[in-house]
């Protein structure tokens, strides 16, 4: 995806990378306000007040940690770090109710962490914030429905999100890549062909097909196009098993009008195939126990049900190669239903850090604790950060 968001980087990331600033108002000063800058008459620059330390807003140290103490959110001079013992902010009052026992005292110091952190602040082992940023959230779980398995003989679909949740890759879009794995003592040797015909037609959802690398519809797209056009790695394309664009021309494609596939057409191929230019060729690259055949990237609210029919040669147990009879599995399904975020909408009583979008939080018992005072452009997903159990 070629383009960059601001509310997913931190300032440092902002400001080291010198991304472009969103909006465009000014004050009087030409200070740029709708990104956070003031005037500071002492440096006589424009400053966000709690990145750059202004003398206009302070005397001292002292009183400039004082202000932070009261909530004012202003960047000191680093040489006030130096100062013994450090100072932080109180704590946001716990939230109690009458029928819970009190929670015991906070094993944690407050901490003052001028930092904005998209995902949240990280936890020590004792669910206390720390100043550093936790990772985006691609460890959460975001469970696919997968299709059944049960009417096929040979092969079962799959569906894998190259995306996450919907998210990072083509706005408004999520790709999927779907994929064949071969059942056990089915006597399957390999996969060569997807076909439609008359009886059996294969129906594909419209897609976004990637305007940098249009016509490239069989065997997905090389490492270089990906590094050169990061969109090009959400186009839409079938396959045999081959994903890397298909250097050696390893497969092709007959009966199939890839100029109407589109983010308005869908296909119906009722006389057409994708298939291996040696049907007998088996290797770690092209087969084995998974075998993609498809990557399709279309409209996150959607869920389209993609129908394809296979062919392949059977095994031959003797010399552990190919035989020369042949295998097919008529109307697999395979129902693209969007995926969601496997997290709780409340605070579960294990859990003893909690991101409420924009701070992190200590919990006790389900009850929200002291909390953190960053500074969010924007309100993420809510979601439990550590938990008391082991393996969550």
């Amino acid at each position: 995806m070629n383009r960059l968001v601001f509310f997913g980087l931190n300032l440092y990331s902002v400001i080291s990378q010198k991304v472009p600033l969103v909006g465009n108002a000014r004050d009087s000063d030409n200070c740029l306000i709708s990104a956070g800058y003031t005037w500071c008459e002492s440096s006589e620059n424009c400053v966000r007040q709690w990145e750059t330390p202004c003398s206009d807003n302070f005397v001292d140290c002292d009183d400039c940690i004082t202000k932070q103490q009261r909530g004012m959110n202003i960047a000191c001079p680093e040489n006030c770090d130096m100062i013994d013992p450090p100072i932080a902010i109180d704590p946001m009052p716990p939230v109690y109710y009458p029928t819970d026992p009190l929670p015991p005292p906070s094993v944690c110091s407050d901490v003052m962490c001028m930092m904005y952190c998209p995902y949240g602040h990280s936890v020590d082992e004792n669910g206390c914030s720390l100043c550093q940023c936790n990772d985006p959230p691609h460890t959460q779980e975001c469970p696919l429905t997968q299709p059944s398995c049960q009417n096929y003989n040979y092969v079962c679909p799959k569906i894998t999100e190259i995306t996450h949740c919907g998210l990072d890759g083509i706005d408004g879009y999520t790709t999927y890549q779907l994929s064949l794995l071969i059942k056990e003592n089915s006597n399957v040797g390999n996969v060569y062909a997807i076909y439609g015909d008359d009886d059996d037609m294969i129906h594909l959802p419209p897609v976004y097909q990637s305007p940098v690398f249009q016509g490239q519809n069989l065997g997905g797209v090389s490492d270089y196009m990906n590094n050169m056009f990061p969109d090009t790695r959400y186009d839409s394309w079938l396959t045999i098993g081959v994903t890397d664009g298909d250097p050696n021309g390893k497969i092709s494609s007959i009966g199939i009008d890839f100029t109407t596939w589109n983010e308005n057409e869908g296909l119906n191929i009722n006389d057409g195939a994708v298939f291996l230019m040696d049907p007998s060729h088996v290797d770690s690259t092209t087969q084995g126990s998974e075998v993609v055949i498809a990557q399709l990237t279309i409209p996150s609210d959607s869920s389209p049900t993609v129908i394809v029919n296979v062919q392949g040669k059977t095994s031959n147990f003797n010399n552990q190669a190919v035989s020369t009879k042949s295998w097919s599995e008529e109307n697999i399904h395979f129902q693209l239903i969007p995926p969601v975020y496997n997290e709780p909408s409340t605070v579960p009583t294990n859990c003893i850090s909690w991101y409420d979008g924009c701070n992190t939080c200590s919990v006790n018992n389900g009850n929200l604790g002291g909390c953190t005072r960053m500074m969010c452009f924007r309100q993420d997903i809510p979601r439990c950060v550590q938990y008391q159990s082991v393996g969550h």
